[in-house]
């Protein structure tokens, strides 16, 4: 793929928060719930956002140092009928700056991310790096753009997620004009310890 090709990155977790997001993009210090991000190579902010359902059963797991508490993560595989839909946000950002977004995932230089040629087919998964978010999952097509979310091949267990990743989630949610009650409702969805 072209390096400057648009492709919709489909969020989920903290990223569905527009300021979160753009940490991986423009950057930001370690002033943020989130911390330093050091950002793209290309600062080009995304020209495109919507929200969209992620077709795989995202969940709160593991332990992550920079939250304090558990974050989502994604199988690569089909959503079971018992959960609620989950809530994504699809990014149009480039094929470039996707590679630094899922180095950037893993606390990882760009260098160490070799994404294939083109983005997987819908449920399609490729191992893009050595680390805990390893996926790059194909999604159907939005706009005629390809469309990825990023996946784990090897899933940590069920855990709560910290108080500042629950207000990060809730606070994207609110963006995309969820009200309180239903966002509620998906995060309790994502929290497989209730």
């Amino acid at each position: 793929m072209n390096s400057t090709a648009p492709v919709w990155y489909v969020a989920y977790g903290s990223n569905l928060l527009t300021a979160r997001f753009l940490a991986y993009i423009t950057g930001c210090g370690d002033d943020t719930v989130w911390g330093a991000h050091r950002g793209s190579a290309d600062a080009t902010l995304p020209t495109g956002d919507r929200r969209v359902v992620v077709p795989h059963p995202v969940y709160f797991g593991g332990h992550s140092r920079r939250w304090d508490g558990a974050c989502c993560f994604c199988p690569a595989e089909p959503p079971s009928e018992e959960r609620l839909p989950v809530v994504g946000r699809a990014w149009l950002v480039t094929w470039n700056q996707l590679a630094d977004i899922v180095a950037q995932e893993n606390g990882l230089p760009t260098s160490a991310a070799s994404l294939p040629d083109r983005v997987p087919g819908p449920g399609d998964s490729v191992r893009v790096l050595d680390g805990v978010i390893d996926l790059l999952l194909g999604m159907e097509a939005i706009d005629g753009y390809p469309a990825c979310t990023l996946a784990s091949s090897r899933l940590p267990p069920a855990a709560p997620p910290s108080s500042s990743y629950r207000l990060v989630l809730a606070a994207g949610m609110a963006e995309m004009g969820l009200s309180d009650e239903v966002a509620e409702r998906h995060l309790l969805d994502l929290d497989l310890t209730n």
